[in-house]
């Protein structure tokens, strides 16, 4: 559970730094694959709220809910779990003395591309980019972390996504949302979640960058996931079937926000 919140935590973060306030919600839908696992559709209620140089990303789900203040400012993300009342502090990786070291980048395929398609979503006009992504499954989490075991078994394994970002510019915050988006591309926050929910996606950097270039809002993202191999633990995922995730904006305002809201409340236990 914890890194399937880190991943989605990942995605969230940089999905606005001009002057107005903003709140997006979105909601997601995981259906097929590993997912018929966990039980019903958690149906995770996801709400980014972006205030100057600072932003709230808060996560709910029927059995967790989870938050991250990210600050472009002191270059800092905030992990809130509100159920355990636990605040979190990790600044971005140092850079040179002293900094850690780096291993081998993972191999990670990607291509983004416009198709030339567009559609009206809620009265909004949205353009498709096609996109495609595989994974090398034994560099998911990096040689360090994973056990001898495990690697052995992902071996020659990879997972691939192939879907749809239908980018909307026409809409309230937009300016906003693709200021902060890039922003936080540079200052490396989404690294800075990554560590602090112990989850190393790689490529999950290189794909946030590509939508930080296409000057819009993810309005509707379909993902298809599959997985490819031989062996034992290839053969289990693919006959659990493709997974599909599909997260939609469903409001957006820019009316002001408080300044509390990206303060860790009072009575919250920090932790190293």
């Amino acid at each position: 559970m914890k890194r399937w919140f880190g991943t989605l935590l990942i995605a969230t973060v940089c999905s606005a730094v001009v002057h107005a306030d903003v709140t997006i919600v979105q909601t997601t839908t995981i259906e097929g694959g590993m997912a018929a696992m966990g039980g019903p559709n958690p149906s995770p209620t996801i709400t980014h709220r972006i205030k100057g140089q600072k932003a709230r990303t808060d996560v709910e789900v029927p059995t967790m809910q989870m938050a991250t203040i990210a600050d472009l400012a002191t270059k800092q993300v905030i992990l809130l779990r509100p159920d355990q009342k636990t605040a979190q502090v990790v600044g971005t990786a140092p850079s040179g003395a002293g900094a850690a070291p780096v291993g081998p980048a993972p191999k990670v395929d990607m291509t983004m591309t416009p198709t030339g398609r567009s559609q009206v979503i809620d009265g909004i006009t949205c353009t498709e980019y096609a996109f495609t992504t595989s994974l090398d499954m034994s560099e998911m989490a990096g040689p360090s972390q994973m056990p001898p075991e495990a690697a052995a078994m992902m071996k020659a394994m990879k997972m691939n996504m192939k879907g749809s970002l239908w980018m909307a510019k026409e809409v309230p915050g937009a300016a906003e949302f693709i200021a902060f988006q890039k922003a936080a591309n540079d200052s490396d926050l989404a690294s800075a979640i990554a560590r602090a929910s112990g989850m190393n996606l790689p490529g999950m950097s290189r794909m946030s960058k590509a939508m930080a270039g296409l000057n819009g809002m993810a309005y509707l993202t379909e993902i298809n996931l599959t997985v490819e191999g031989t062996g034992q633990m290839a053969e289990m995922m693919q006959q659990m079937g493709a997974m599909k995730v599909t997260t939609k904006v469903t409001s957006v305002n820019t009316d002001p926000l408080a300044d509390d809201l990206f303060k860790v409340p009072a009575g919250y236990t920090m932790i190293k």
